[in-house]
């Protein structure tokens, strides 16, 4: 890839993370607080560290792939091969979240079609 499509997707990347740590807050607030979330859109990974309540460090989310796809009208992510620093909640995830589609709200399913 070329210096500026590097930096170009590079650039998106840094403003979906700021978006995605934005909604996550309001997600993650009844359980903790999310502490940063990076997204490579080449790669196709996301990094997420939450501090948990109750707990005394942050744990680290790493979903290795994510796809984005679309059916009719609707936007779905389906999230791949997650790791998790605590052993139970990468299990957790494996059995809840790995493979399955979740809905993208619409108002944000029409930002993703035209950064993506």
């Amino acid at each position: 890839m070329s210096l500026i499509t590097d930096f170009a997707r590079q650039g998106k990347d840094r403003a979906l993370s700021r978006t995605l740590m934005v909604l996550g807050r309001k997600f993650v607030s009844k359980y903790g607080t999310l502490c940063d979330i990076k997204l490579d859109s080449h790669e196709r990974k996301i990094e997420l560290q939450v501090l948990l309540k109750g707990e005394p460090a942050p744990i680290e989310v790493l979903i290795n792939r994510y796809d984005i796809v679309s059916e009719g009208e609707s936007s779905y992510v389906i999230f791949h091969d997650i790791t998790v620093s605590r052993e139970w909640m990468r299990i957790l995830a494996e059995d809840h979240l790995c493979g399955k589609k979740f809905e993208i709200p619409h108002k944000y399913a029409r930002l993703l079609d035209v950064i993506i």
